[in-house]
């Protein structure tokens, strides 16, 4: 049944998106191999030079007439800046203080039925806990997030700071008001960068792998239920490595997983019966 499904789903936005092939119309070839080399170790070798600078260099010494856009497209795809930086990343640095800093994303699931359901992800910085899910059918417009946002956060206060990206949704005037209301200050990740937004793209990924391309559901509340069975299960019961092997509620309260006897274990079920882990007896 997943596998029909998820060739069900496939179909779908197949239909939805593809275009017929069009002939291929002879056009600009785009910057040749030299030139984006030479635009690479130019960054490399001068990592405060900006887009425009590069730009007039490469113009002045190649003789090339080449826009600071295009540049800024080749550098976004091909430069990679070294990490020689000990400290945190300035995301990383004020999410250090418990409570201080949210991200929020969304993502996409289809019901057993193929309806299109988005799921809003509130995860706390510093615990790496999913601190609510909200989920709502159909296409979501600045009133729907904000109503989401809410269900997400309900009973679980607000933080000082909150990260999100540049989805145009994040940008409605109703969204803005909303942060106001709340006394929530907004704080934007670099454009076109999804290292700059990590924790978060990854909880969205592991809730994919892990947990909804496993199962199905009917409708809204469906899918509410079982979110919340995962939701349980990856803040109390699952580790991370990047929190030294413990788990988001064991870093929230400063508490560790009790250790198991391997002649004495007792195997816990978590998620409908998806994951059975062992625990101490």
């Amino acid at each position: 049944m997943l596998t029909f499904h998820q060739a069900l789903v496939r179909r779908k936005y197949r239909r939805l998106f593809s275009s017929s092939p069009q002939p291929k119309k002879p056009g600009p070839k785009g910057p040749s191999e030299a030139l984006i080399r030479a635009i690479v170790e130019l960054k490399t070798r001068n990592p405060r030079f900006g887009c425009p600078r590069i730009a007039r260099i490469i113009s002045q010494t190649f003789g090339v007439d080449i826009d600071r856009n295009v540049v800024r497209r080749i550098l976004a795809k091909h430069y990679r800046p070294s990490s020689g930086e000990t400290g945190p990343s300035w995301l990383s640095f004020i999410g250090h203080t418990m409570d201080s800093l949210w991200s929020v994303d969304l993502f996409r699931c289809e019901s057993i039925v193929l309806q299109s359901y988005w799921v809003l992800v509130v995860m706390d910085q510093f615990t790496r806990r999913i601190v609510g899910l909200g989920v709502h059918c159909g296409a979501v417009d600045g009133s729907s997030l904000c109503r989401m946002f809410n269900a997400a956060i309900r009973g679980r206060g607000t933080p000082r700071h909150l990260s999100t990206d540049h989805d145009p949704l994040f940008e409605d005037h109703r969204w803005q008001a909303h942060l106001r209301v709340l006394e929530i200050d907004e704080i934007k990740t670099v454009p076109r960068v999804p290292l700059s937004h990590p924790f978060v793209e990854r909880l969205i990924g592991t809730t994919r792998r892990e947990f909804l391309d496993h199962v199905l559901f009917w409708n809204r509340r469906d899918l509410e239920r079982k979110l919340a069975d995962f939701q349980a299960y990856y803040n109390a019961a699952r580790i991370h490595a990047s929190l030294g092997g413990n788990t988001p509620l064991g870093v929230a309260v400063g508490s560790t997983v009790a250790r198991a006897d391997l002649n004495d274990v007792r195997w816990a079920s978590h998620c409908r019966g998806l994951v059975q882990l062992p625990v101490a007896a």
